[in-house]
């Protein structure tokens, strides 16, 4: 059975890591069964390099230097030892236990009610943008027709006042950034594995669709992604 390791300062590798640049589950090392390894960066903010090139997802071998972060260096036989993968075992990955089943339908609701918010704060924000650029254009043009041509520039200016209590009325029903600070915290901290044993943090892909489409099972625990 192929055996995995996840690299991080809360990985199942040998080497501990304590180098706060590194992310918790940085990258994840796959053994080929050939004497090669598969490396891969499941960090959403971190580089992983292998022997000095920034990569996605590469092979390597024992003696390949890994580069997690800005300063953390080791070579891959430091990290998981000198044993391979397959004499290693890693979480869920015992043959007398039946790989168990989650659903993620739960995650794709949240998914997709974060994202209408998303985008409807977006456009929100989006038509703020336009009406303040009309406000300024109409106020500085409600003066100038004032001084040129009288009463008549009243009405721009006007029509300047009314687009900015307008504008101010939409302000009140778009959540604060604080607020959206907040939502965004309360997301990741749910965006978890569904095993209830697991319960880890699914950092690597924050968008549903690219989950189900990238890791059919948890790269923690190995349980089964259904939806």
């Amino acid at each position: 059975m192929t055996k995995e390791f996840i690299i991080g300062r809360q990985g199942n590798q040998k080497m501990p890591i304590n180098d706060g640049s590194v992310s918790r589950q940085h990258c994840k090392v796959t053994d080929n069964g050939d004497g090669t390894y598969t490396i891969e960066n499941i960090s959403s903010t971190g580089v992983t390099k292998v022997d000095g090139r920034e990569i996605i997802k590469t092979k390597a071998t024992l003696n390949s230097r890994i580069q997690l972060g800005p300063t953390f260096s080791a070579t891959l036989v430091e990290l998981i030892g000198a044993q391979s993968c397959n004499d290693s075992p890693t979480p869920g990955s015992d043959p007398k236990h039946e790989v168990k089943t989650y659903s993620i339908s739960g995650l794709k609701h949240m998914w997709e009610e974060n994202d209408a918010i998303e985008k409807r704060l977006g456009k929100r924000n989006r038509e703020l943008g336009i009406i303040r650029s009309s406000l300024g254009i109409f106020s500085l043009g409600g003066i100038l027709s004032t001084r040129l041509i009288g009463d008549s520039g009243f009405i721009l200016t006007g029509i300047g006042l009314a687009g900015t209590l307008y504008s101010l009325f939409m302000m009140k029903n778009i959540e604060s950034s604080e607020d959206t600070r907040q939502r965004r915290m309360e997301y990741r901290r749910k965006w978890v594995c569904p095993n209830p044993e697991c319960g880890k943090a699914l950092n690597f892909s924050d968008d549903y669709y690219l989950l189900k489409s990238n890791y059919q099972s948890c790269p923690y625990c190995k349980c089964k992604y259904v939806e």
